[in-house]
């Protein structure tokens, strides 16, 4: 463990934007052209998880990361084929940060509405069909969604992490707008999965930079 907390410490404070899948690999690799197998090194848990169970509790011990949730949204939706620590510490401190505006957690509120629905709800989902739209709100989101969708992956790709979550906190008001003025468990089949859709991309879209529903706001 020690050995492990050194590694984050080294990468995270070095910022060396290492690829830690490829590194591990590379590592377990050497392991076995000098005829040690994972039973002789020992390894009983993957180095992978190992590892990040590290960086859980350097964010922690070292005072970079306050909260637990945040902690725990980002870790959740890493991606394990392609990671690097210092990344994933600053989406941490990103969304620490963000946390402070006032808008975002009555966003965090209407995120989390949005994800239980599309998570419990049963439906035979289908690309969003604007031409069932009965209301300007499920108009309003759409093309702000839409918006969000082409500048998001452009902010993630160069690290803005603020400027991404800046993107999402303008989403505040028109899911607001949609669940004031649109029942989504609508009586017609098609208007109702068309709704779910809808709101489905907005959960894929806000989980694309962590898990929300771990963040602990008031009123969920």
């Amino acid at each position: 463990r020690r050995d492990a907390l050194s590694i984050v410490r080294i990468i995270i404070e070095g910022r060396l934007m290492l690829d830690l899948p490829q590194a591990i690999e590379k590592a377990e690799e050497g392991l076995r052209k000098a005829g040690v197998t994972e039973a002789a090194a020992g390894i009983r848990q993957n180095p992978m998880d190992f590892v990040i169970e590290r960086l859980r509790f350097y964010a922690g011990a070292s005072g970079s990361i306050r909260r637990d949730d945040v902690v725990e949204a980002v870790l959740t939706r890493h991606n394990i084929r392609r990671l690097s620590l210092v990344d994933l510490l600053d989406r941490m401190t990103a969304l620490e940060a963000v946390m402070t505006k006032p808008d975002f957690e009555p966003l965090i509120v209407g995120f989390k509405r949005a994800h239980r629905l599309s998570e419990k709800e049963q439906w035979d989902r289908q690309p969003v069909d604007p031409s069932l739209f009965q209301h300007q709100a499920e108009t309003t989101l759409q093309a702000q969604l839409n918006a969000g969708r082409e500048r998001f992956p452009i902010l993630m790709e160069q690290h803005e992490y603020a400027k991404a979550l800046e993107a999402l906190v303008q989403l505040k008001e028109p899911i607001d707008e949609f669940f004031n003025g649109v029942m989504v468990n609508a009586d017609d089949p098609a208007v109702r999965s068309n709704r779910l859709s809808l709101l489905k991309e907005v959960d894929e879209l806000f989980m694309s930079f962590a898990d929300f529903s771990q963040i602990v706001v008031q009123g969920t």
